[in-house]
């Protein structure tokens, strides 16, 4: 098919609407594509196993969608006429993100590769409930996409992460804020697909989505307010039976006896989390309100605040041992306030691996701070909406939806 041709295919597709039986498999074709299997007409014919005519027709509605682009000064062969090669558009459609946490959310719009265009923090209060806390993320999406000059219809999925119940149980009162009920809140606002998980969970997805390197068991942690952390076992997010996999802030740890918000006693959240590390140095007479206010102590050189971090490591350490004897990970990212003290967060977690997990598991592991940094969060968002809409069958649905009426 010769670059005339395939433009002038383009704007046919743009100007009629096709039957669903000559977009089906449009959705194979963009993923061949996508991941380099194929880039030409002819080469996806031969991947699927079809004449170029029926491959024909669905890169036209493809080109028509913005999704695929073509490049007519490549080729491919060194005989003949030079082939005419496709590539994926990321930019032809566009993820929404949100990370919500205790006292703020991060919000995203990115392309359908995760790239983040524009992103921003707002303040919100969660006992004000779901419905309100969502309408200001709503508002503030829209104003962002207006300003980006994006059409809604360009949307291809929403990707929202939350702090796991029994971390918003202090501050959410009797509001329902499952992920059922923040879909409805979403699905009324945008229908566009919506997906909810554990911030934690994301966060290590998203790592798992940026590593060249191809992990086999990945464990994200997040070591902030609270702790928690996500695994990532062959490129799938383990959820665990009642979807609590990760939740490690609600270990024991030692002799403690400081009450955590979960109802227990010596809770690893209750001993080591920043806001733990906070409320223990301010009772001490240190200036330290908040999470992020004893990392940069503690990276300041302030003596007790790194002690306190390394102190904190090293009962992180002791919880992360058995879950290092368990699952045998290649790499542990740290995300967070307290991660900002890698030097004194890392080596109290070393130490404390060291001890207590065998030698050969503990002797493999990297523990190193998330690639992405603050933005590790809303890229796994993004990218767990990517994963679910580009799927050969959304696409196809996606297709037929963007048909015009008549």
């Amino acid at each position: 098919m010769s670059t005339e041709q395939v433009q002038a295919g383009q704007v046919q597709a743009g100007r009629r609407r096709l039957s669903p039986s000559r977009i089906v498999r449009a959705g194979e074709i963009l993923e061949l594509v996508r991941h380099g299997q194929a880039r030409t007409t002819g080469q996806l014919a031969d991947q699927l196993g079809v004449a170029r005519s029926t491959v024909n027709d669905r890169v036209e509605v493809l080109l028509a969608s913005g999704m695929l682009t073509l490049d007519a000064a490549a080729s491919v062969g060194s005989r003949g006429r030079p082939a005419s090669t496709l590539s994926f558009n990321p930019r032809s459609g566009v993820t929404l993100a949100a990370q919500l946490g205790i006292s703020g959310v991060r919000l995203a719009v990115t392309d359908l590769a995760g790239e983040i265009l524009t992103s921003k923090m707002i303040d919100i209060d969660l006992t004000t409930g779901p419905a309100a806390v969502l309408e200001l993320v709503t508002t503030s999406f829209d104003e962002t996409l207006r300003d980006l000059g994006t059409d809604p219809a360009q949307v291809h999925g929403i990707g929202v992460g939350m702090p796991a119940k029994i971390e918003l149980a202090p501050h959410a009162g009797d509001a329902d804020w499952s992920s059922e009920a923040v879909c409805a809140e979403l699905s009324n606002w945008l229908p566009v697909p919506i997906f909810v998980d554990h911030d934690v969970n994301l966060l290590a997805f998203g790592e798992h989505c940026t590593r060249a390197d191809d992990i086999e068991v990945l464990i994200s942690l997040k070591v902030g307010t609270v702790i928690g952390c996500g695994v990532v076992v062959n490129g799938t997010v383990v959820q665990g039976t009642s979807g609590l996999a990760g939740e490690i802030g609600h270990t024991r740890v030692g002799a403690s006896e400081e009450p955590c918000s979960c109802g227990n006693l010596g809770c690893l959240n209750a001993v080591a989390s920043g806001g733990a590390l906070a409320r223990r140095l301010r009772a001490n007479g240190v200036d330290a309100p908040n999470a992020r206010a004893v990392a940069a102590l503690a990276r300041s050189g302030h003596v007790e605040a790194g002690h306190a971090v390394r102190m904190a490591g090293r009962d992180i350490g002791e919880v992360l041992a058995g879950v290092v004897n368990l699952l045998n990970p290649a790499v542990i990212s740290l995300w967070g306030y307290l991660a900002e003290a890698e030097e004194q967060l890392i080596a109290g977690i070393r130490e404390s691996i060291a001890r207590s997990a065998q030698s050969g598991p503990a002797g493999d592991i990297r523990i190193e701070p998330a690639t992405m940094g603050a933005d590790a969060g809303l890229y796994g968002a993004a990218m767990m909406v990517v994963e679910h809409a580009l799927r050969p069958t959304a696409v196809d649905s996606y297709l037929l939806t963007q048909q015009p009426s008549s």
